[in-house]
């Protein structure tokens, strides 16, 4: 239970990392999903999640789907990756990824050999 607590700290942590447009219209439902996730399935979340983000920022999204119809269909665009998208995207993944090697690091030192 206090593991599955400190995964979702972090996942809404993660969330808090997506476009301000995209967060309000997906956040709610994906972490719904993840409170129902099974602890086999945070890897993959975790992973999928953070590759979403980069691209999210990459792609410039500003999430038209925010203000359309809950339900409506929005196509991904195609649009050229500028330099700075891309060195924007970089930074943003390797920060979520030092992140969260600190928080599991972190875990496991205060919670795992504290309990030994």
């Amino acid at each position: 239970m206090i593991f599955q607590c400190g995964l979702l700290f972090a996942y809404r942590i993660l969330l808090q990392c997506y476009p301000p447009a995209f967060r309000q219209r997906f956040a709610p439902e994906m972490l719904e999903i993840a409170q129902l996730a099974e602890p086999m399935e945070w890897p993959l979340i975790f992973g999928d999640t953070t590759l979403a983000i980069v691209r999210c920022w990459l792609e410039g999204s500003q999430s038209t789907a925010a203000t359309a119809d809950p339900n409506a269909y929005v196509p991904v665009g195609a649009s050229p990756v500028s330099t700075f998208g891309l060195l924007r995207g970089f930074v943003l993944s390797v920060a979520i990824v030092v992140g969260l090697c600190y928080l599991s690091h972190w875990w496991y030192f205060s919670v795992c050999l504290d309990a030994k």
